[in-house]
Formats: C-alpha cells, structure tokens, sequence
C-alpha cells in the first residue's frame, strides 16, 4: 500500500487532537509504537515513509479507523462517508402504549402502566 501526502497529513492532524485532548507526549506515543521519539516525529512529518504496520497501530492505538481516516484508503473500499445515515432504535416500556409523536429531535411515547395496591 502506497500512502499519500494527504494521508500523512491527516495522520498528524489526527495526532495533535489527540495528544491534546488526551494529554500524551510524542515521547509516550512513540513508546507504545516500539520507536523512538524522532523515529516517530520523521514518519508524521514525512521525512520517513508510512508504512503499513505502522498506519494500523498507530491508528489502534488513538481509537480511530483507518479506512474511515485516511483518503487513499477511503477511496479504494468505494469512496464517500455519508453525510447522514438513518438509525433505528427499539424500546421496551413497562406497559401498553397509548400514543406516540415528535417534536424536532424528540420523540414522546405516553404509555399505561398497572400499578398495584399495597
């Protein structure tokens, strides 16, 4: 796999929220990787090639998907990420329901609920 220019671009910026929001230090990071801290600063500043094991740990590591991340790998498993997706969700009540509406982002379900005597 031949990564793209775009792609070490998106791998450093990828990095620096990261380690801001999660407070690491390259030196910590390139730990975890099995490098050294310059090792690590030549391949996301691009004086060192992406290679493959290291795209797929290090996007392990920070919690991110690669073929979500990267545009070349995007590209090739068929392109675009949709803009909105539709979800469906399922609840259960304690009860039978008696009527369903929404309002914008909510969704308001009366229902009847037996409660016994003490």
């Amino acid at each position: 796999m031949q990564y793209t220019e775009r792609d070490r671009e998106v791998l450093l910026e990828t990095w620096m929220s990261y380690k801001a929001k999660m407070r690491v230090t390259q030196i910590e990071m390139a730990k975890k990787l099995g490098m050294s801290q310059l090792e690590f600063s030549d391949v996301l500043r691009g004086q060192t090639l992406l290679e493959h094991g290291f795209v797929t740990q290090f996007c392990q590591l920070i919690g991110v998907d690669p073929v979500l991340t990267l545009p070349s790998l995007r590209e090739q498993v068929g392109g675009v990420i949709p803009g909105t997706v539709t979800l469906r969700n399922t609840y259960i009540v304690d009860g039978n329901i008696k009527n369903v509406r929404y309002s914008g982002n909510q969704i308001i379900v009366e229902y009847e609920h037996h409660v016994q005597a003490c």
